[in-house]
């Protein structure tokens, strides 16, 4: 079994947004996912698929995509809510439709093959200079939410280690730790994959390899050229 990652995939199969309003390398971009996709992951396989999944508003509207998302190779797709994923499930009953080869991790951890995973999407840091009064509480909720992730991480790793999901990365947009990265160094993790970035300067900047013995990999879509990676186990 073999771990990818790709984040970012911005789906809108319901009600089409054209995504090269972004630059010309996002025109179909999700025919590049499903190519690359289908070239490098087997069935046996797990993806971390780390947040902003699909356009949709409402949870009927993300089907088609997450259908999509589930017809790929991989035997199971792990995925945490992006900012731009309103519309994540909010009742068991939307949850139990979610297709069987999804696991969604909101502040929560589980075993896959051997391997423990745990995620939240995460949030700005107030040291960010984009940080507002807005996102105090958004902050606080999300920090609280991967300390419960990682508790629960540990009490299943076993001396495994931790694989890490969260959609903002765990350094400001200048590129230095933030209150994230200070609690995920608490814990047992071997990796962190995270997605958000978009352009090139913040590329630049983000945490990317072997850190203090945590792997941290930039999975943002555009940035990898829309073809999953491979994150070590």
């Amino acid at each position: 079994m073999k771990l990818w990652a790709l984040s970012d995939p911005h789906l809108s199969f319901s009600q089409h947004k054209p995504m090269h309003i972004f630059g010309e390398g996002w025109r179909n971009h999700w025919e590049k996912i499903e190519r690359g996709w289908r070239r490098h992951v087997q069935p046996g396989d797990v993806v971390l698929v780390t947040g902003d999944i699909s356009w949709a508003r409402r949870f009927p509207d993300a089907l088609p995509d997450l259908a999509w998302l589930d017809r790929l190779p991989g035997r199971r797709k792990l995925i945490v809510r992006g900012n731009h994923d309103h519309w994540w499930p909010n009742s068991p009953a939307e949850r139990g439709l979610v297709p069987p080869s999804l696991a969604l991790l909101a502040g929560s951890a589980l075993e896959v093959a051997g391997l423990v995973f745990c995620g939240t999407g995460g949030w700005l840091d107030p040291a960010d200079p984009y940080f507002d009064a807005l996102d105090h509480r958004p902050f606080a909720r999300e920090l609280g939410a991967l300390e419960l992730a990682l508790e629960q991480g540990r009490a299943l790793e076993a001396g495994r280690g931790i694989h890490v999901l969260i959609h903002f990365p765990p350094y400001t947009s200048k590129g230095r730790p933030t209150q994230f990265d200070a609690l995920l160094r608490r814990f047992p993790v071997r990796s962190v994959t995270y997605g958000h970035l978009h352009l090139a300067e913040e590329w630049h900047l983000a945490p990317k390899g072997e850190i203090d013995g945590i792997r941290y990999t930039l999975a943002a879509a555009d940035y990898l050229g829309f073809t999953p990676v491979a994150v070590p186990v």
